[in-house]
C-alpha cells in the first residue's frame, strides 16, 4: 500500500474508530456503575462478594456484557491505530497484529464466562447458607472460583489488553501521532487493565479513548501533529513551536541502505612530549 493510499484508508476509517472509541469509553463507565458489591458487617470479603452478585445477577451480568463489548470494540480502535503506526515505520513487529485482534476477543470471552460461573457459584453459596464468620469465608473458598482453563484465558485476556494500551500509545508517540501526554496516560490506563481500582479505572480509560477519538476525527485542540497529514514519521510539534518560538524539529533523515560506508580518518598520533623524551633518555 503506498502513502497516499494509507492517507486515505485513515480518511475513511478515522470518523468509525473514533465513534468506536468513544462508544467503547461510555461503555467502560457504565460497566462500573451497574454493579456495585456491598459492604455487610460481620461477612468476610469473598462471601460479601458472592452475596452481592446473588442479590444482584442481573447487574453483574450487565456489567460483564457491557465490559465485553467494549474490548471487542477496542480490537477496532487498536487496529487503526496499529495501521497508523505501521505505515511511518513505527517499529511495531506484524506479528502484532494477532495481539491486537486477540487480545480483545479473548478478555471478552472470559469476561462473559467468568461471569456464568460467579452467578452460579453465588446461587450455590447462598443455598448452603452457610455466610457469616471464619466459617462463611471458608466455605467460599471450598467452592472454589472459575475453571483453570477460564483463568488462564482471563490472564491472557488481561495482560494482552493492558499491553496494547501500553505499547501502541509510546509506538504511536514515536512517529509523532500522539503527544507524549497522551502516550503515559495510555500507559497508565493500561496498567489499570490489570490493578483494577474502584472507578478509578474505568474514568481514565474512558478519559483516554474520548481523546483519542478527538484525534482520529482531527477534533485535536490546536490541531493534530503533521505526521498525520504526512503519512510519515515527523515529531509532534511543542507549544513552543507551534508558537514559533522556536524552530521545529527536524526528522531524523532516513538511511540509504545503498550508500557506501565511510569509514572515519584514522586519527594521528599525538609524538611524545620532550620531557617524556628526556626522561627515558636518563
Amino acid at each position: 500500500m503506498t502513502r497516499d493510499e494509507q492517507l486515505q484508508w485513515e480518511a475513511r476509517w478515522a470518523r468509525p474508530a473514533a465513534i468506536a472509541a468513544v462508544v467503547a469509553g461510555l461503555l467502560m463507565l457504565a460497566s462500573a456503575m451497574v454493579f456495585f458489591p456491598k459492604d455487610r458487617e460481620g461477612i468476610e470479603r469473598s462471601p460479601d462478594l458472592l452475596l452481592s452478585i446473588d442479590q444482584n445477577s442481573g447487574g453483574y451480568m450487565a456489567s460483564a456484557v457491557l465490559s465485553s463489548v467494549a474490548a471487542l470494540l477496542l480490537a477496532g480502535v487498536f487496529y487503526y491505530l496499529f495501521r497508523a503506526i505501521m505505515a511511518r515505520g513505527g517499529g511495531v513487529p506484524e506479528w502484532f497484529l494477532y495481539l491486537v485482534i486477540g487480545a480483545p476477543l479473548v478478555y471478552a470471552v472470559a469476561t462473559l464466562g467468568g461471569a456464568v460461573q460467579a452467578i452460579d457459584l453465588a446461587e450455590e453459596f447462598v443455598d448452603d447458607g452457610i455466610i457469616r464468620g471464619e466459617k462463611g469465608s471458608d466455605h467460599a473458598k471450598d467452592l472454589g472460583g472459575a475453571s483453570p482453563a477460564l483463568v488462564a484465558l482471563a490472564t491472557a485476556g488481561t495482560v494482552g489488553l493492558a499491553f496494547l494500551f501500553v505499547m501502541l500509545p509510546l509506538r504511536a508517540r514515536r512517529v509523532g501521532l500522539l503527544t507524549p501526554f497522551m502516550a503515559i496516560l495510555g500507559a497508565i490506563a493500561g496498567a489499570l487493565v490489570v490493578f483494577q481500582l474502584a472507578g478509578v479505572s474505568a474514568v481514565l480509560q474512558a478519559f483516554w479513548l474520548c481523546a483519542l477519538a478527538a484525534l482520529f476525527a482531527g477534533r485535536w485542540p490546536g490541531g493534530r501533529g503533521p505526521a498525520w497529514a504526512s503519512g510519515a514519521a515527523e515529531p509532534w510539534p511543542s507549544a513552543a513551536e507551534r508558537r514559533g518560538e522556536v524552530p521545529p524539529r527536524q526528522p531524523a533523515p532516513e538511511l540509504d541502505p545503498t550508500a557506501p560506508i565511510v569509514e572515519p580518518e584514522p586519527v594521528p598520533e599525538r609524538p611524545a612530549s620532550r620531557k617524556r623524551r628526556k626522561k627515558r633518555k636518563r
